[in-house]
């Protein structure tokens, strides 16, 4: 049965994992998932290896309090590195498919949304630091205190060890995947699991009573063929 995962901000939940070395990416990445935000004004994560404690900051997905997309990745686990963010606001009430390819070699980024570009940014480090913080979806870390919860739901979550082109984002973003995909490193349907269809086992623990929900971005068909 299709599902989504529905985050109350109030109830401070979110799902996560331990550090794994699928999801230790350190050059080329790329994020994907469908939002559908309660809220806007606060900082919501969206996927996160990211504590703000010490040195343990790699990279984050957002949508930033102006209710746009903003993404960081940190060197050396202490500094972030990067500037700007999507440029089309995401409203609340309405599913969004939001997504950011990062380019290790030029430190830059694209932001999509609903599978079109929607804005660049520059001057991120040209590496991401692997070190033992947690992968989470819904929240970041602080000094391992969860913080900037997501208000909404949030399906088909993507993780890519690959910049992945305009082309391949467009033709895809409103289908399920396969799972054995190159360059997938994790995968999220939350068809009523927090189970990860990749082969890289990076199955997720719900925290704080998060609950499925029946309203979801589109019908489940036929899974899409990448190209």
């Amino acid at each position: 049965m299709n599902r989504s995962l529905d985050l109350e901000l109030d109830n401070s939940q979110y799902a996560d994992r331990a550090d794994t070395a699928s999801l230790s990416i350190t050059g080329d990445l790329t994020i994907e998932c469908w939002i559908k935000p309660k809220s806007t004004g606060t900082l919501h994560s969206l996927f996160a290896k990211w504590d703000t404690t010490g040195n343990l900051r790699s990279y984050r997905f957002l949508h930033v309090s102006a209710t746009r997309l903003q993404f960081q990745v940190s060197v050396d686990g202490t500094t972030p590195s990067g500037s700007g963010q999507s440029n089309t606001d995401i409203p609340t009430g309405v599913w969004a498919h939001v997504a950011v390819s990062y380019n290790a070699a030029v430190g830059t980024c694209i932001f999509y949304l609903n599978g079109v570009v929607d804005g660049t940014a520059s001057s991120f480090a040209n590496s991401i630091q692997d070190n033992a913080s947690k992968s989470a979806i819904g929240c970041s870390d602080a000094g391992g205190t969860p913080t900037d919860f997501l208000d909404g739901l949030i399906d088909e979550v993507r993780i890519w060890n690959v910049e992945r082109t305009a082309a391949q984002i467009l033709a895809n973003y409103n289908k399920e995947l396969l799972g054995n995909e190159s360059g997938l490193a994790a995968y999220y349907k939350f068809n009523s699991s927090y189970g990860d269809y990749t082969t890289n086992g990076n199955n997720l623990t719900a925290v704080a009573g998060t609950v499925f929900s029946t309203d979801t971005p589109f019908a489940v068909g036929e899974a899409a063929f990448i190209i």
